[in-house]
Protein backbone atom coordinates (compact mmCIF):
# COMPACT_ATOMS: atom_id res chain seq x y z
CA UNK A 1 0.00 0.00 0.00
CA UNK A 2 1.38 3.39 -0.94
CA UNK A 3 0.51 5.39 2.20
CA UNK A 4 2.64 8.36 1.08
CA UNK A 5 -0.24 10.08 -0.92
CA UNK A 6 -1.96 9.94 1.91
CA UNK A 7 -0.33 12.97 3.46
CA UNK A 8 3.32 13.41 1.96
CA UNK A 9 4.16 14.71 -1.38
CA UNK A 10 6.20 12.81 -3.60
CA UNK A 11 9.28 15.85 -2.74
CA UNK A 12 8.85 14.98 0.81
CA UNK A 13 9.80 10.93 0.40
CA UNK A 14 12.52 12.23 -1.79
CA UNK A 15 14.15 12.67 1.74
CA UNK A 16 14.03 9.00 2.05
CA UNK A 17 17.10 6.90 2.27
CA UNK A 18 16.97 4.09 -1.14
CA UNK A 19 16.03 0.92 0.33
CA UNK A 20 19.50 -0.81 -0.50
CA UNK A 21 20.55 0.98 2.53
CA UNK A 22 17.97 -0.28 4.99
CA UNK A 23 18.00 -2.91 7.90
CA UNK A 24 16.48 -5.89 7.83
CA UNK A 25 14.54 -7.03 10.51
CA UNK A 26 16.21 -8.73 13.06
CA UNK A 27 18.77 -5.70 12.95
CA UNK A 28 15.79 -3.58 13.62
CA UNK A 29 14.69 -4.79 17.18
CA UNK A 30 18.26 -4.80 18.56
CA UNK A 31 19.15 -1.96 20.96
CA UNK A 32 15.20 -1.21 22.15
CA UNK A 33 14.73 -1.64 26.21
CA UNK A 34 11.26 -3.00 27.45
CA UNK A 35 10.26 0.15 29.41
CA UNK A 36 10.38 1.56 25.71
CA UNK A 37 8.22 -1.30 24.35
CA UNK A 38 5.78 -1.42 27.39
CA UNK A 39 5.31 2.36 26.78
CA UNK A 40 4.62 2.22 23.47
CA UNK A 41 2.34 -0.97 23.82
CA UNK A 42 0.44 1.32 26.53
CA UNK A 43 0.15 4.59 24.13
CA UNK A 44 -1.32 2.05 21.32
CA UNK A 45 -4.04 0.75 23.55
CA UNK A 46 -4.93 4.32 24.89
CA UNK A 47 -4.86 5.72 20.92
CA UNK A 48 -7.66 2.96 20.15
CA UNK A 49 -5.52 1.89 17.32
CA UNK A 50 -6.06 -2.18 18.93
CA UNK A 51 -8.58 -3.01 21.61
CA UNK A 52 -7.20 -4.52 24.75
CA UNK A 53 -8.55 -7.98 24.06
CA UNK A 54 -6.05 -8.31 20.91
CA UNK A 55 -2.66 -9.61 21.52
CA UNK A 56 0.37 -6.64 21.95
CA UNK A 57 1.67 -7.99 25.03
CA UNK A 58 5.25 -7.70 23.26
CA UNK A 59 6.11 -5.31 19.80
CA UNK A 60 9.12 -6.96 19.07
CA UNK A 61 7.33 -10.38 18.77
CA UNK A 62 4.16 -8.94 17.21
CA UNK A 63 5.69 -7.60 14.05
CA UNK A 64 5.83 -10.93 12.71
CA UNK A 65 2.04 -10.75 13.14
CA UNK A 66 0.36 -12.61 9.90
CA UNK A 67 -2.43 -9.48 11.32
CA UNK A 68 -1.29 -6.46 9.03
CA UNK A 69 -2.92 -4.02 11.55
CA UNK A 70 -0.41 -6.45 14.58
CA UNK A 71 2.40 -6.06 12.89
CA UNK A 72 2.18 -2.49 10.80
CA UNK A 73 1.54 -0.55 13.82
CA UNK A 74 4.34 -2.52 16.06
CA UNK A 75 6.48 -1.49 13.40
CA UNK A 76 5.52 1.83 13.87
CA UNK A 77 6.23 1.88 17.13
CA UNK A 78 9.61 0.92 16.65
CA UNK A 79 10.41 3.63 14.51
CA UNK A 80 9.36 5.72 16.80
CA UNK A 81 11.61 4.60 19.63
CA UNK A 82 14.28 4.89 17.13
CA UNK A 83 14.09 8.13 16.46
CA UNK A 84 14.24 8.96 20.16
CA UNK A 85 16.82 7.61 20.23
CA UNK A 86 18.61 8.80 17.45
CA UNK A 87 19.34 5.93 15.41
CA UNK A 88 17.83 7.44 11.94
CA UNK A 89 18.40 4.23 9.86
CA UNK A 90 16.81 1.93 12.21
CA UNK A 91 13.64 4.45 12.30
CA UNK A 92 13.36 4.57 8.36
CA UNK A 93 14.23 0.52 8.20
CA UNK A 94 11.12 0.18 10.55
CA UNK A 95 8.92 2.88 8.80
CA UNK A 96 9.62 1.75 4.99
CA UNK A 97 7.96 -1.65 6.62
CA UNK A 98 4.97 -0.45 8.06
CA UNK A 99 4.71 1.53 4.41
CA UNK A 100 3.90 -2.31 3.10
CA UNK A 101 1.14 -2.90 5.53
CA UNK A 102 -2.82 -2.32 5.52
CA UNK A 103 -3.59 -0.28 7.87
CA UNK A 104 -6.72 1.09 8.95
CA UNK A 105 -6.96 5.06 8.46
CA UNK A 106 -6.05 5.90 12.41
CA UNK A 107 -3.02 3.28 11.57
CA UNK A 108 -1.91 5.49 9.20
CA UNK A 109 -2.17 8.72 11.15
CA UNK A 110 -0.56 7.07 13.65
CA UNK A 111 2.32 6.20 11.62
CA UNK A 112 2.29 9.83 10.06
CA UNK A 113 2.79 10.95 13.32
CA UNK A 114 5.83 8.98 14.35
CA UNK A 115 7.04 10.02 10.94
CA UNK A 116 6.83 13.63 11.53
CA UNK A 117 9.15 13.02 14.65
CA UNK A 118 11.70 11.78 12.54
CA UNK A 119 11.67 14.47 10.48
CA UNK A 120 11.78 17.05 12.84
CA UNK A 121 14.70 15.63 14.11
CA UNK A 122 16.39 16.09 10.85
CA UNK A 123 15.42 19.39 10.53
CA UNK A 124 12.52 19.08 7.87
CA UNK A 125 10.76 21.09 10.27
CA UNK A 126 8.31 22.42 7.76
CA UNK A 127 7.45 18.88 5.77
CA UNK A 128 6.97 18.23 9.78
CA UNK A 129 4.03 20.47 10.17
CA UNK A 130 2.95 19.98 6.68
CA UNK A 131 2.24 16.26 7.87
CA UNK A 132 1.04 17.30 11.14
CA UNK A 133 -1.71 20.14 9.98
CA UNK A 134 -3.04 17.40 7.16
CA UNK A 135 -3.79 15.34 9.83
CA UNK A 136 -5.54 18.05 12.07
CA UNK A 137 -7.78 18.54 8.50
CA UNK A 138 -8.72 14.90 8.23
CA UNK A 139 -9.13 12.96 11.01
CA UNK A 140 -11.43 12.37 13.50
CA UNK A 141 -9.65 10.33 16.48
CA UNK A 142 -10.07 12.74 18.80
CA UNK A 143 -6.79 11.35 20.42
CA UNK A 144 -4.74 11.23 17.32
CA UNK A 145 -5.79 15.07 16.95
CA UNK A 146 -4.53 16.09 19.63
CA UNK A 147 -1.11 13.99 19.63
CA UNK A 148 -0.38 15.87 15.97
CA UNK A 149 -1.52 19.18 17.81
CA UNK A 150 1.25 18.34 20.82
CA UNK A 151 3.52 17.39 18.24
CA UNK A 152 3.56 20.69 16.45
CA UNK A 153 3.76 22.92 19.81
CA UNK A 154 6.84 21.05 20.13
CA UNK A 155 8.20 21.74 16.97
CA UNK A 156 7.94 25.06 17.56
CA UNK A 157 9.56 25.10 20.93
CA UNK A 158 12.67 26.85 20.12
CA UNK A 159 11.64 28.79 16.66
CA UNK A 160 8.33 30.28 17.64
CA UNK A 161 7.89 29.67 21.60
CA UNK A 162 4.34 31.64 21.61
CA UNK A 163 3.09 29.34 18.90
CA UNK A 164 4.42 26.65 20.78
CA UNK A 165 2.18 27.55 23.63
CA UNK A 166 -0.36 28.25 21.74
CA UNK A 167 -0.65 24.12 20.81
CA UNK A 168 0.69 23.09 23.97
CA UNK A 169 -1.80 25.03 26.01
CA UNK A 170 -4.40 23.62 23.47
CA UNK A 171 -3.47 19.66 24.07
CA UNK A 172 -2.93 20.17 27.96
CA UNK A 173 -6.31 21.30 28.44
CA UNK A 174 -7.59 18.28 26.44
CA UNK A 175 -5.54 15.68 28.48
CA UNK A 176 -6.42 17.38 31.85
CA UNK A 177 -9.88 17.48 31.00
CA UNK A 178 -9.43 13.22 30.10
CA UNK A 179 -7.13 13.04 33.55
CA UNK A 180 -4.31 11.14 30.64
CA UNK A 181 -1.73 11.83 32.78
CA UNK A 182 0.38 9.76 31.02
CA UNK A 183 0.25 12.25 28.50
CA UNK A 184 -0.27 15.57 30.27
CA UNK A 185 2.65 15.75 32.26
CA UNK A 186 5.25 15.78 28.87
CA UNK A 187 2.87 18.14 27.85
CA UNK A 188 3.98 20.45 31.16
CA UNK A 189 7.30 19.51 30.68
CA UNK A 190 7.32 21.51 27.57
CA UNK A 191 5.46 23.90 28.23
CA UNK A 192 8.14 24.46 31.48
CA UNK A 193 10.92 24.04 28.43
CA UNK A 194 9.55 26.82 26.52
CA UNK A 195 9.57 29.23 28.92
CA UNK A 196 13.23 28.33 29.61
CA UNK A 197 13.66 29.40 26.28
CA UNK A 198 11.79 32.66 26.84
CA UNK A 199 13.88 33.10 29.86
CA UNK A 200 10.48 33.12 31.78
CA UNK A 201 12.02 31.07 34.46
CA UNK A 202 9.19 31.61 37.44
CA UNK A 203 6.48 30.00 35.15
CA UNK A 204 9.41 27.61 33.92
CA UNK A 205 9.71 26.15 37.85
CA UNK A 206 5.44 26.22 38.20
CA UNK A 207 5.08 24.10 35.24
CA UNK A 208 7.69 21.77 36.41
CA UNK A 209 6.40 22.02 40.05
CA UNK A 210 3.10 20.71 38.92
CA UNK A 211 4.72 18.08 36.51
CA UNK A 212 6.41 16.40 40.00
CA UNK A 213 3.12 16.51 41.65
CA UNK A 214 1.14 14.86 39.02
CA UNK A 215 4.09 12.31 38.63
CA UNK A 216 4.35 11.73 42.41
CA UNK A 217 0.51 11.36 43.03
CA UNK A 218 0.15 8.76 40.39
CA UNK A 219 3.32 6.90 40.72
CA UNK A 220 4.46 7.84 37.58
CA UNK A 221 8.40 7.49 38.51
CA UNK A 222 9.45 7.33 34.97
CA UNK A 223 7.83 10.81 34.31
CA UNK A 224 9.04 12.07 37.94
CA UNK A 225 12.96 11.14 36.83
CA UNK A 226 12.26 13.65 33.84
CA UNK A 227 10.61 16.47 36.04
CA UNK A 228 13.86 16.31 37.73
CA UNK A 229 16.07 16.62 34.66
CA UNK A 230 14.00 19.57 33.42
CA UNK A 231 14.56 20.89 37.04
CA UNK A 232 18.18 20.50 37.06
CA UNK A 233 18.14 22.03 33.31
CA UNK A 234 15.81 25.38 34.41
CA UNK A 235 19.34 25.48 36.88
CA UNK A 236 21.33 25.87 34.33
CA UNK A 237 19.76 28.30 32.60
CA UNK A 238 19.99 30.33 35.40
CA UNK A 239 23.73 29.86 35.84
CA UNK A 240 23.33 28.09 38.96
CA UNK A 241 25.20 25.34 37.95
CA UNK A 242 26.22 23.70 41.27
CA UNK A 243 22.27 23.63 42.52
CA UNK A 244 21.85 21.95 39.21
CA UNK A 245 24.63 19.43 39.80
CA UNK A 246 23.11 18.56 43.16
CA UNK A 247 19.99 17.43 41.73
CA UNK A 248 22.14 15.60 39.31
CA UNK A 249 23.70 13.51 41.15
CA UNK A 250 20.87 12.89 43.49
CA UNK A 251 19.18 12.00 39.65
CA UNK A 252 22.02 9.28 39.39
CA UNK A 253 20.90 7.63 42.97
CA UNK A 254 17.78 6.24 41.48
CA UNK A 255 16.72 3.11 39.66
CA UNK A 256 16.71 5.25 35.93
CA UNK A 257 16.38 3.49 32.53
CA UNK A 258 19.66 3.75 30.15
CA UNK A 259 18.41 7.04 28.49
CA UNK A 260 17.66 9.17 31.77
CA UNK A 261 20.91 7.97 33.50
CA UNK A 262 23.23 8.90 30.45
CA UNK A 263 20.88 12.04 30.26
CA UNK A 264 21.94 13.12 33.83
CA UNK A 265 25.51 12.10 32.99
CA UNK A 266 26.21 13.93 30.33
CA UNK A 267 23.92 16.89 31.82
CA UNK A 268 27.09 16.73 34.55
CA UNK A 269 29.62 16.53 32.11
CA UNK A 270 27.92 20.03 30.22
CA UNK A 271 27.96 21.76 33.91
CA UNK A 272 31.86 20.52 34.31
CA UNK A 273 32.68 22.13 30.56
CA UNK A 274 31.18 25.08 30.99
CA UNK A 275 32.73 25.39 34.05
CA UNK A 276 36.21 24.45 32.35
CA UNK A 277 37.08 21.53 35.01
CA UNK A 278 37.54 18.97 31.41
CA UNK A 279 38.99 16.28 33.70
CA UNK A 280 35.50 16.16 35.21
CA UNK A 281 33.59 16.79 31.87
CA UNK A 282 35.74 13.63 30.59
CA UNK A 283 34.57 11.04 33.50
CA UNK A 284 30.88 11.98 33.37
CA UNK A 285 30.75 12.04 29.42
CA UNK A 286 32.76 8.82 29.73
CA UNK A 287 30.33 6.95 32.07
CA UNK A 288 27.55 8.17 29.55
CA UNK A 289 29.94 6.98 26.92
CA UNK A 290 29.59 3.08 28.04
CA UNK A 291 25.78 3.60 27.93
CA UNK A 292 24.99 5.13 24.81
CA UNK A 293 27.51 2.83 22.86
CA UNK A 294 25.97 0.12 24.63
CA UNK A 295 22.28 1.10 23.98
CA UNK A 296 23.11 2.20 20.78
CA UNK A 297 21.60 6.04 21.58
CA UNK A 298 23.43 7.38 18.42
CA UNK A 299 22.06 10.92 19.19
CA UNK A 300 23.33 11.16 22.58
CA UNK A 301 26.40 8.89 21.34
CA UNK A 302 27.98 11.63 19.09
CA UNK A 303 27.65 13.94 21.83
CA UNK A 304 29.90 11.81 24.23
CA UNK A 305 32.92 11.53 21.32
CA UNK A 306 32.29 15.20 20.41
CA UNK A 307 32.86 16.25 24.16
CA UNK A 308 35.28 13.87 24.80
CA UNK A 309 37.46 14.60 21.99
CA UNK A 310 37.29 18.51 23.07
CA UNK A 311 38.09 17.96 26.70
CA UNK A 312 41.06 15.89 25.78
CA UNK A 313 42.08 18.88 23.50
CA UNK A 314 41.92 21.41 25.83
CA UNK A 315 44.16 19.61 28.20
CA UNK A 316 46.51 18.69 25.55
CA UNK A 317 46.35 15.35 25.40
CA UNK A 318 45.74 14.97 21.59
CA UNK A 319 46.50 11.15 21.48
CA UNK A 320 43.11 10.71 23.03
CA UNK A 321 41.16 13.81 21.19
CA UNK A 322 41.99 12.07 18.18
CA UNK A 323 41.01 8.47 19.59
CA UNK A 324 37.65 9.86 20.47
CA UNK A 325 37.62 11.71 17.40
CA UNK A 326 38.73 9.52 15.45
CA UNK A 327 35.98 6.62 17.04
CA UNK A 328 33.32 8.72 16.47
CA UNK A 329 33.98 9.55 13.06
CA UNK A 330 34.19 5.94 12.02
CA UNK A 331 30.27 5.70 13.69
CA UNK A 332 29.58 8.53 11.51
CA UNK A 333 31.08 7.17 8.69
CA UNK A 334 28.15 4.06 9.14
CA UNK A 335 25.43 7.25 8.98
CA UNK A 336 26.81 9.16 5.47
CA UNK A 337 25.70 6.97 2.72
CA UNK A 338 22.19 7.30 3.66
CA UNK A 339 21.46 10.39 2.50
CA UNK A 340 20.88 12.41 5.21
CA UNK A 341 22.02 15.82 6.93
CA UNK A 342 24.39 15.66 9.62
CA UNK A 343 22.67 17.88 12.20
CA UNK A 344 23.98 18.64 15.75
CA UNK A 345 26.63 17.20 17.68
CA UNK A 346 27.20 14.99 14.35
CA UNK A 347 28.21 18.13 12.01
CA UNK A 348 29.99 19.25 15.24
CA UNK A 349 31.98 16.51 15.29
CA UNK A 350 32.71 15.83 11.62
CA UNK A 351 33.54 19.90 11.75
CA UNK A 352 36.43 19.57 14.77
CA UNK A 353 37.52 16.53 13.52
CA UNK A 354 38.91 17.89 10.53
CA UNK A 355 40.15 21.50 12.29
CA UNK A 356 42.10 19.11 14.79
CA UNK A 357 43.39 17.45 12.26
CA UNK A 358 44.56 20.43 10.50
CA UNK A 359 46.17 21.68 13.79
CA UNK A 360 47.53 18.66 14.48
CA UNK A 361 49.76 18.10 11.70
CA UNK A 362 53.46 18.96 10.98
CA UNK A 363 52.31 20.14 7.10
CA UNK A 364 48.92 20.14 6.82
CA UNK A 365 47.94 21.27 3.74
CA UNK A 366 50.01 19.05 2.06
CA UNK A 367 48.22 16.07 3.76
CA UNK A 368 44.88 17.12 3.79
CA UNK A 369 44.60 18.60 0.08
CA UNK A 370 45.52 14.77 -0.85
CA UNK A 371 42.55 14.34 1.47
CA UNK A 372 40.22 16.75 -0.04
CA UNK A 373 40.61 16.57 -3.86
CA UNK A 374 40.72 12.27 -3.12
CA UNK A 375 37.75 12.43 -5.22
CA UNK A 376 39.46 13.73 -8.23
CA UNK A 377 41.65 10.83 -8.90
CA UNK A 378 40.96 8.89 -12.67
CA UNK A 379 38.12 12.07 -13.58
CA UNK A 380 38.25 15.12 -16.20
CA UNK A 381 38.01 18.40 -15.24
CA UNK A 382 34.01 18.73 -16.58
CA UNK A 383 33.06 16.05 -14.27
CA UNK A 384 35.35 17.13 -11.55
CA UNK A 385 33.97 20.88 -11.76
CA UNK A 386 30.01 19.75 -11.97
CA UNK A 387 30.55 17.24 -8.46
CA UNK A 388 31.64 20.61 -6.94
CA UNK A 389 29.26 23.05 -7.91
CA UNK A 390 26.49 20.48 -7.35
CA UNK A 391 27.91 19.90 -3.65
CA UNK A 392 28.55 23.53 -3.29
CA UNK A 393 24.98 25.25 -4.27
CA UNK A 394 23.25 22.13 -1.57
CA UNK A 395 25.97 23.48 0.93
CA UNK A 396 24.27 26.60 0.28
CA UNK A 397 20.87 25.24 0.30
CA UNK A 398 20.64 23.62 3.77
CA UNK A 399 21.74 26.84 4.76
CA UNK A 400 19.56 29.27 3.21
CA UNK A 401 16.34 27.67 1.28
CA UNK A 402 14.62 30.77 0.46
CA UNK A 403 15.95 31.57 -3.10
CA UNK A 404 15.75 35.26 -3.36
CA UNK A 405 18.05 35.39 0.55
CA UNK A 406 20.48 32.52 -1.87
CA UNK A 407 20.72 34.58 -5.23
CA UNK A 408 21.87 37.41 -2.65
CA UNK A 409 24.35 35.32 -1.02
CA UNK A 410 25.41 34.23 -4.32
CA UNK A 411 25.80 37.05 -6.32
CA UNK A 412 23.49 36.14 -9.63
CA UNK A 413 20.29 36.39 -10.67
CA UNK A 414 16.94 33.47 -10.06
CA UNK A 415 17.34 33.00 -13.87
CA UNK A 416 21.11 32.24 -13.25
CA UNK A 417 19.97 29.77 -10.71
CA UNK A 418 17.61 28.26 -11.88
CA UNK A 419 19.97 27.14 -14.78
CA UNK A 420 22.34 26.25 -12.64
CA UNK A 421 19.58 23.72 -11.08
CA UNK A 422 18.82 21.93 -14.26
CA UNK A 423 22.56 22.20 -15.46
CA UNK A 424 23.59 20.23 -12.34
CA UNK A 425 20.52 17.87 -12.02
CA UNK A 426 19.35 18.95 -8.25
CA UNK A 427 16.33 18.33 -7.43
CA UNK A 428 15.04 18.21 -3.59
CA UNK A 429 16.46 16.62 -0.52
CA UNK A 430 20.01 16.31 -2.24
CA UNK A 431 23.02 16.17 -0.04
CA UNK A 432 26.07 17.84 -0.69
CA UNK A 433 28.12 14.70 -0.62
CA UNK A 434 28.09 12.11 -2.94
CA UNK A 435 31.34 10.52 -1.09
CA UNK A 436 32.53 9.69 2.67
CA UNK A 437 34.53 12.50 2.69
CA UNK A 438 34.55 14.88 5.81
CA UNK A 439 37.51 16.80 4.72
CA UNK A 440 35.97 18.10 1.00
CA UNK A 441 32.90 18.89 3.29
CA UNK A 442 35.07 21.33 5.83
CA UNK A 443 36.58 22.51 2.61
CA UNK A 444 33.01 23.39 0.86
CA UNK A 445 32.26 25.21 4.37
CA UNK A 446 35.28 27.41 3.98
CA UNK A 447 34.79 27.90 0.36
CA UNK A 448 31.16 28.77 1.19
CA UNK A 449 31.37 32.10 2.92
CA UNK A 450 32.54 34.06 -0.57
CA UNK A 451 30.13 34.90 -3.53
CA UNK A 452 29.51 31.91 -6.11
CA UNK A 453 32.48 33.29 -8.91
CA UNK A 454 35.19 33.94 -6.01
CA UNK A 455 34.61 30.38 -4.59
CA UNK A 456 34.88 28.86 -8.27
CA UNK A 457 38.03 30.62 -8.91
CA UNK A 458 39.53 29.89 -5.43
CA UNK A 459 38.62 26.37 -6.49
CA UNK A 460 40.18 25.62 -9.52
CA UNK A 461 42.76 27.38 -8.64
CA UNK A 462 43.78 25.29 -5.90
CA UNK A 463 42.89 21.87 -7.68
CA UNK A 464 45.12 22.61 -10.40
CA UNK A 465 48.14 23.65 -8.28
CA UNK A 466 47.68 20.05 -6.11
CA UNK A 467 47.10 18.44 -9.34
CA UNK A 468 49.75 19.60 -11.20
CA UNK A 469 52.44 18.77 -8.16
CA UNK A 470 50.39 14.83 -8.85
CA UNK A 471 51.81 15.27 -12.28
CA UNK A 472 55.13 16.10 -11.31
CA UNK A 473 54.71 19.57 -12.92
CA UNK A 474 54.46 18.11 -16.14
CA UNK A 475 51.72 20.39 -17.63
CA UNK A 476 50.83 18.20 -21.07
CA UNK A 477 50.00 15.26 -19.22
CA UNK A 478 48.07 16.96 -16.89
CA UNK A 479 46.09 18.67 -19.33
CA UNK A 480 45.34 15.05 -20.87
CA UNK A 481 44.73 13.39 -17.93
CA UNK A 482 41.98 16.30 -17.20
CA UNK A 483 40.62 16.56 -20.78
CA UNK A 484 41.44 20.47 -21.17
CA UNK A 485 43.98 22.27 -23.37
CA UNK A 486 47.31 22.97 -22.50
CA UNK A 487 46.71 26.94 -22.64
CA UNK A 488 44.14 26.57 -19.50
CA UNK A 489 46.46 24.48 -17.65
CA UNK A 490 48.86 27.11 -18.35
CA UNK A 491 46.88 29.95 -17.30
CA UNK A 492 45.85 28.02 -14.17
CA UNK A 493 49.01 27.60 -12.99
CA UNK A 494 50.83 30.53 -14.06
CA UNK A 495 51.13 31.19 -10.24
CA UNK A 496 51.99 28.14 -8.82
CA UNK A 497 55.47 27.90 -8.02
CA UNK A 498 57.55 25.01 -8.33
CA UNK A 499 59.51 23.85 -5.22
CA UNK A 500 63.46 22.88 -5.84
Amino acid sequence: MNLFNTYISRDIRDLFPSKDVLLPPDVIIKHVYEEQLNVKTEDIYKLNLISRDRALYDLSKNINSDDDIISGISWTALGGIHTFNGNYREAFSAFNVAFEKSLSKDGITYLYIELSCLLRRLKYENEARSILENILNDTKNINLRHRAITELGTSYEFSNPDKALFYLYKAEKYFRSIKDNERLVPIIRHIGSTYINQKKYNEAQDCFDEAVAISLDNNLLRHYYSCLNDIGWLHVAKGDYEWAKQIYLDLLTYNLSPYSKSLALQNLGYIAYEKKDFKEAISYHSQSLRITRDQDMRDMLFEDYYKLGKSYEHIGETDLADHFYSEGYRELQKEINLGLRLMGYRKSLLDNYVIFLQANQQNPNVKLNDKIFDFTKDKQFKEIRKFFQRSLLVKHLERMPDTNSLCSQLGFDQRTYFNYQKKLDLKRGDVALDVDNPYFDQYLESLAQYPWREANNRFESELYSHLLSRYQFNKKKLAKALGVSYAQVVQKTSKVRIES
